[in-house]
């Protein structure tokens, strides 16, 4: 009886010393977890940053100055498009011809042009809605600065 006592409180202690050892193991998981993907993120901002310095490279020098037209399957029919380039860059999108289009979608998809000169860009997001007639849009403009790339 003398010794319950320490055993019972040697016993404690390998218990509590156990769930030590495993609560550490668990964290060194985890650890090397976030390691892991702390580096597949900068791996990816990396990627990122060269796409959007290619892009941004081909910006600069990939249009000769020039109208360009254009021309893609709609909603109702075929999107012709003039797009202007001055010093490499769109500087103008003009619809030739939408007639085909419904005058709702047609509407709603408009905004998109000033989103592309803004962006100088045809890769813009299509508008929910107008899917169609936005595709045809967009289409339209890559078929012009396809083009107009030198």
């Amino acid at each position: 009886m003398k010794y319950k006592n320490f055993f019972l409180r040697a016993v404690n202690l390998l218990l509590i010393l156990g769930v030590l050892w495993q609560y550490q193991q668990v964290a060194l998981v985890r650890a090397a977890a976030v390691s892991q993907r702390k580096q597949e993120i900068a791996e990816v901002e990396a990627y990122n940053a060269s796409v959007l310095q290619a892009q941004a490279e081909q910006t600069q020098s990939g249009y000769r100055d020039g109208t360009y037209e254009g021309s893609a399957f709609g909603f109702g029919d075929v999107i012709r498009v003039s797009v202007t380039i001055r010093d490499g860059k769109m500087t103008d999108i003009a619809v030739l011809d939408a007639s085909g289009e419904d005058k709702p979608y047609y509407k709603q998809a408009l905004p998109l042009l000033d989103e592309m000169l803004e962006v100088q860009s045809a890769e813009v997001d299509t508008v929910s809605g107008a899917t169609l007639t936005a595709e045809g849009l967009i289409g339209a403009v890559e078929d012009a600065l396809g083009k107009a790339a030198g």
